[in-house]
């Protein structure tokens, strides 16, 4: 009975000592060194760093192209006769009276206004003011009855039948803009329309109180609808940069002092330095750093980062 009870026990010990083995090899549960078991590349989940380097990004590009950008500057001003000429009395004194109002035509000669040069305890002859020149009255700066000096504009008179217009650039711009450029007009009471004009006068000097240069415009033709006093949309064209590459303007990231953008080649975006030059219409010139036919991201370059793989989607033009 005692070697029959033993051999039981024996059978219990080597039953036991299968099932603690049989319970290390079971699946998921761990390795031989009690680690945890990685996934096979053939089944199961990648790892976070393998599913992260073969995400693809999807990114919108563009062809850089090589074009003629114009540039241009865009400057308020005033539409005014083309003959404008000031009205100064021959002698100081109270100004008696003004014959004529704005608009109103006048002749060589006439008298269109009068000055007392009496002072306290003398009398002397009314000084007549006459208009040096035939047109017509475009400014009356002057009052009866306040006191002018033969510096004091009283009338201004002018040719209406040719019109100037008259800007004041910055002077950033002042040195761009040369005689005989082209430019185009646009005005308030013309909504829609623009006009042709030119260059016709740059001041040799800038106005040192507000740091800019007078430009003087002609338009090409006369329209009887424009009149003098009104209000000018100047667009003067500056010249043309031929033979640049070009790419839309939102496409260029300027962070951390750096200038750059995406490019992309064999699905792969790089990180590309570019110095870039004018700007015109939401295009900019790329001073250096690609050539024509590189393909820019335009749309998506804000979740990108240098080596990313990408899919892109074309946009025609630039």
């Amino acid at each position: 009975m005692k070697k029959k009870g033993a051999i039981a026990m024996a059978v219990v010990a080597v039953a036991a000592i299968c099932l603690v083995a049989l319970a290390g090899k079971a699946p998921g549960k761990g390795n031989a060194a009690g680690g945890p078991v990685a996934a096979s590349p053939e089944g199961g989940r990648p790892s976070d760093a393998a599913s992260q380097g073969s995400e693809l990004k999807t990114v919108r590009t563009v062809a850089a192209k090589t074009k003629t950008l114009r540039p241009y500057i865009d400057q308020g001003g005033d539409v005014e006769a083309a003959i404008d000429i000031a009205v100064y009395p021959d002698i100081g004194g109270r100004l008696v009276d003004i014959g004529v109002a704005l608009g109103d035509s006048v002749e060589k000669g006439q008298a269109i206004a009068s000055v007392d040069p009496s002072k306290p305890g003398s009398n002397y002859a009314i000084s007549p003011v006459t208009a040096p020149i035939s047109g017509t009255v475009t400014s009356v700066p002057a009052d009866p009855g306040e006191t002018v000096t033969t510096q004091t504009a009283i009338i201004k008179v002018g040719s209406i039948d040719e019109l100037k217009i008259v800007v004041n650039l910055p002077e950033r711009d002042s040195a761009k803009v040369r005689t005989g450029m082209s430019a185009s007009i646009g005005l308030t009471a013309l909504p829609g329309e623009t006009l042709k004009a030119t260059v016709f006068r740059v001041s040799p000097v800038l106005d040192p109180a507000s740091r800019t240069r007078e430009v003087t415009l002609k338009y090409l033709s006369n329209d009887e609808r424009v009149a003098a006093g009104m209000y000018a949309s100047a667009r003067i064209f500056i010249s043309p940069l031929a033979d640049r590459i070009v790419i839309p303007e939102g496409a260029v990231v300027a962070r951390n002092d750096e200038t750059y953008v995406f490019t992309v080649a064999g699905a792969v975006a790089k990180k590309t330095a570019v110095k870039t030059g004018a700007e015109v219409d939401g295009e900019v010139e790329v001073v250096f750093g690609l050539g024509s036919g590189d393909r820019v991201v335009v749309e998506g370059q804000d979740r990108l980062s240098d080596g990313d793989k990408v899919g892109e989607t074309t946009r025609s033009g630039t």
